[in-house]
């Protein structure tokens, strides 16, 4: 895996990223301050005019022990699993063995919706956009309450209708995992199957895998913590979130998400259809403001990410994911292909301020907007 940075110096190949490099040693001198304050572990990313300009670890895997987190340590990434679903399903229809309008029913015979003709319309560019119409979350307290995922599709008929598909914005998890049903049929096997031999395995993400078991056979791993009064204490990892692979079902490394982000800059044009990527990254659906309300503007979301602009500069594309005891961050600006990736074994705010850093940082050393889309 060339250009990889395993510690703290700075490659010299590409004197365009070399200049930017401020941004990749302050946010190294971040995370650094915030393990020594106590912060469990984390890995880091940057990115910077598409060259791998930092890749690290910090702190233990779990604490009390000795273990180091490294660059390829694996997390669980919750919700930027999303992304992964989104790429997947642009393989297909790159094949041209399905369709971004694709509708739900009947290619899914098994689905029937509370409204008949509403439900009808649905299709899964709306799953991917998080624009079915339906209410927001829909049944995700029942994945958390240890109810079989299939036992909750059956519920799907009594979820009601807050507007008509593509008209509105709201954030799903059990419904964005038909998306995955819709490709196991598609391609003829099965969903995180396909994900390894199209995306992992081409991309080189050699530490990526799906679920729970795997994530438990994974030797150079992390442990979840939350906070308690004397600090940190260690957790299982929540199972319930991987019953949803789509939505939630990725483990992967830093190293891997690097590679991960350079197949959205283009640079894996033979995995990943760049026209496609286009599609996916442009904005979709107006979205809420999420965790950064009082700093973005244009916050939308596109096929599987994010997208916003930040202090009048245009093109960033962001998911975060949450699941109990873990924190992810990936966002990047896909016009210059600057970037981070920020994995926590910890639920800390500290994931939500380095993207402010980045953000900040990035205003600083980027003056020139990008091109409005």
């Amino acid at each position: 895996m060339a250009g990889l940075v395993l510690g703290v110096s700075m490659m010299v190949s590409s004197a365009s990223a070399a200049e930017h490099d401020e941004i990749a040693i302050n946010l190294d001198q971040y995370v650094k301050k915030a393990v020594k304050g106590g912060l469990p572990g984390a890995s880091l990313a940057v990115i910077i005019n598409g060259d791998i300009r930092l890749l690290r670890g910090y702190g233990v895997t779990k604490v009390g022990g000795s273990e180091k987190v490294n660059s390829a340590t694996v997390f669980p990434l919750a919700s930027i699993s999303k992304t992964f679903a989104s790429a997947a399903v642009s393989i297909l229809v790159d094949q041209g063995v399905i369709e971004w309008d694709t509708h739900v029913v009947p290619y899914l015979d098994e689905i029937t919706f509370s409204d008949i003709d509403l439900g009808k319309n649905i299709t899964l560019r709306h799953l991917l956009s998080h624009t079915t119409g339906l209410v927001p979350q829909a049944y995700s307290d029942l994945l958390e309450d240890n109810v079989r995922y299939g036992r909750i599709l059956k519920m799907l008929p009594r979820v009601k209708f807050v507007c008509d598909p593509g008209k509105c914005y709201g954030y799903q998890n059990i419904v964005y995992n038909l998306a995955a049903d819709m490709l196991t049929l598609a391609a003829g096997m099965d969903f995180a199957t396909f994900v390894r031999e199209q995306m992992f395995v081409p991309l080189n993400m050699q530490h990526a895998s799906y679920g729970l078991e795997q994530f438990k056979k994974t030797p150079n791993k992390v442990t979840p913590h939350v906070r308690v009064k004397s600090g940190w204490a260690a957790v299982k990892p929540a199972p319930y979130y991987y019953r949803v692979p789509a939505a939630a079902g990725v483990n992967a490394s830093a190293q891997d998400l690097a590679q991960w982000m350079l197949a959205q800059f283009g640079h894996y044009p033979t995995v990943l259809n760049p026209d496609l990527l286009e599609i996916m990254h442009k904005p979709h659906i107006r979205a809420n403001q999420y965790r950064y309300r009082a700093k973005l503007s244009n916050v939308y979301y596109g096929l599987g990410w994010r997208t916003f602009d930040y202090k009048e500069i245009s093109g960033f594309v962001h998911h975060g994911g949450w699941v109990r005891g873990i924190r992810t961050e990936m966002l990047f600006n896909r016009y210059t292909q600057t970037g981070m990736v920020f994995l926590t074994n910890s639920e800390t705010v500290i994931a939500r301020e380095i993207v402010l850093r980045f953000l900040d940082l990035y205003n600083s050393h980027f003056t020139v907007p990008s091109p409005k889309q």
